[in-house]
């Protein structure tokens, strides 16, 4: 049941669903959209410490054109804490999605990451290539830039609970303001609602607790994605690149420099727009629907 702040920012277009994985946890999704013939589904993932709240401005907005389905990672939102914080990590992730393209019973799907969900759409591509008919990469690219993950990191699952919501406007204003412009007193509280819900009194952040212990002790290998974004090239899988301008954590140059290795890759870049694009902007949206209409 969403709260009435909640329900004000919710398009309420979709169906709300759930799914098991294979180590028994409950990850939600929503389905938006009617399948369309000779057109592969969307499916939609979240950043780091966000939701699939984030996704339902953009998923709404492109609903009447295509199936979209978007993923709540485990730890987030309304899907399970996993009890063992450790499986917070790429290869868990990769595992829960690949296990969820399976439920769906989808025909290869296009999939649309931000952030983190990028890196996963990335390393996909080398995983369960199978599972693939393109990828939307919304504001991240092979090389991630040290200055703005230090930020992220700096941040996530350390922000405190706020009495009210205005307080939450205030403290993304100063982690976040700096990647947004010209946004509304009502694109600040919608965002604020999308990353924070009433806990006990308080709003209190949409993910694991655990999440921030999980970054500090992550052991995992780190992967290379420049030969993750190499076997997309070298398969011909159809990529977008979506950056916002004012982004501190994927270069210009980067994305010039992948193009170069993948000269079908598309790439449009957004004003007014840092980490991560919204996806609802006009420049977004007509970017997706170019990018749809060439597969």
């Amino acid at each position: 049941m969403l709260t009435a702040i909640e329900d004000k920012y919710d398009s309420g277009n979709y169906a709300a669903k759930s799914f098991r994985t294979s180590d028994g946890l409950n990850l939600t999704y929503r389905i938006y959209g009617e399948k369309v013939p000779g057109k592969p589904a969307i499916l939609a993932l979240p950043g780091l410490t966000r939701n699939i709240r984030d996704l339902d401005p953009a998923a709404n907005l492109l609903a009447d054109k295509y199936r979209i389905y978007t993923l709540n990672l485990r730890g987030r939102d309304t899907s399970d804490n996993d009890p063992d914080y450790s499986n917070y990590n790429t290869s868990v992730y990769i595992r829960d999605i690949h296990e969820f393209w399976n439920h769906l019973e989808e025909e290869p799907v296009i999939l649309l990451g931000s952030s983190l969900g990028a890196l996963l759409a990335m390393l996909i591509v080398e995983d369960h290539p199978d599972m693939l008919a393109g990828t939307i990469l919304n504001d991240l690219g092979a090389t991630i830039e040290v200055a703005g993950m230090a930020r992220i990191f700096g941040y996530a699952g350390k922000l405190p609970d706020e009495s009210d919501l205005a307080k939450v406007v205030t403290t993304l204003k100063d982690h976040v303001g700096a990647q947004f412009e010209n946004m509304s007193d009502a694109d600040w509280e919608r965002m604020a609602v999308s990353m924070y819900g009433l806990q006990n009194g308080k709003w209190h952040h949409r993910y694991d607790d655990n999440l921030g212990k999980a970054l500090a002790e992550n052991k995992e290998a780190p992967r290379d994605l420049w030969v993750a974004h190499q076997k997309a090239a070298d398969m011909d899988i159809p990529v977008l690149s979506i950056r916002g301008v004012l982004s501190d954590v994927t270069a210009k140059a980067t994305i010039n420099k992948m193009q170069e290795m993948a000269p079908r890759m598309q790439a449009a870049e957004i004003d007014g727009r840092g980490h991560c694009p919204i996806l609802d902007e006009p420049a977004s949206q007509q970017a997706i629907i170019g990018f749809m209409e060439t597969l």
